[in-house]
């Protein structure tokens, strides 16, 4: 049997922004090769259809690696959107779906995977990640496009309890890509940037709508970007923390979802709930790996 290809990553530190809107996690990767023997019928296919973004990784659970992955927008057709992210995902690798024993699926579209294996909620996929990855964890915040959710473990790891908001974009990762539209200025940049303010500003709206208009007067204004950006994210990390005090919040508290790339966030979360607040080891595959661990 010919060798399989095994990706290795060095990972940068955590709270880096790391991945585009679309394409594959830009991160420096080490190929090694090893006989493929019986594994290369073992790996698992993980994808996570989020509202914004479809997530695929590809991972061998008997050497604990994760070989590669995928990130693409989803669109208005998850179920294209998975396909194609998953065979972008076999292409870098060199596999194909025959050296795929499992699919399962996960995100608030999973259902619409018809060619999955299984399919695992969202919040047992992150908490089943978190745990593998951060075995101390007591706490997860999960900030993605169309929520955010607030999820409790117990000494054990397991689910002890969780709060979610999917009703106001104001508390959820949407929110900030709609402003960053609006001011022109790229997501990926508003974390660097907030850490420049001096005087972050107020925002009072919680409404999106209102919130631009808001924001728009200002700009108008000639208030600095960067107070407006650090403004936005304590705006929301004040909306995350009253959701999170609805439940007992311990250490560690670890910051998951596409949102926890923005490391203005970050700070902005440790700042409200007045606690350390660690990034996730890879924020946006968290649901993705979760659910290749399996259903």
């Amino acid at each position: 049997m010919s060798a399989l290809p095994v990706a290795k990553f060095r990972f940068p530190p955590p709270g880096k922004i790391l991945l585009p809107l679309s394409g594959q996690v830009k991160l420096p990767v080490i190929m090694i090769f090893r006989s493929a023997q019986n594994e290369a019928t073992m790996l698992i296919a993980g994808i996570d259809v989020g509202s914004a973004n479809t997530k695929v990784v590809i991972y061998n659970p008997t050497t604990d690696q994760l070989l590669t992955s995928a990130v693409n927008r989803t669109g208005m057709q998850p179920r294209l959107a998975a396909e194609r992210t998953l065979n972008q995902a076999l292409n870098q690798a060199q596999l194909s779906r025959t050296h795929i024993n499992r699919i399962i699926a996960t995100g608030y579209a999973r259902h619409t995977i018809n060619f999955a294996d299984a399919h695992v909620t969202e919040i047992t996929a992150t908490a089943r990640a978190i745990r593998h990855w951060h075995p101390e964890c007591r706490t997860i915040i999960d900030i993605g496009g169309q929520d955010s959710k607030v999820i409790s473990l117990n000494s054990e790891g397991q689910i002890q309890d969780f709060i979610m908001n999917d009703r106001c974009a104001a508390g959820t990762g949407s929110f900030l890509e709609f402003i960053a539209r609006s001011l022109d200025i790229p997501i990926e940049n508003f974390g660097i940037l907030s850490a420049r303010s001096q005087q972050p500003v107020i925002i009072s709206s919680l409404c999106v709508v209102m919130a631009e208009t808001e924001i728009l007067s200002l700009v108008a204004a000639d208030t600095p970007r960067e107070d407006i950006i650090a403004g936005l994210h304590q705006a929301l990390a004040q909306r995350v923390a009253a959701l999170a005090a609805r439940l007992p919040v311990e250490t560690e508290i670890i910051f998951t979802g596409g949102t926890a790339q923005n490391t203005g966030m970050q700070t902005a979360l440790a700042r409200a709930l007045k606690l350390p607040v660690q990034t996730a080891r890879f924020p946006l595959l968290a649901a993705a790996f979760g659910a290749a661990l399996g259903d």
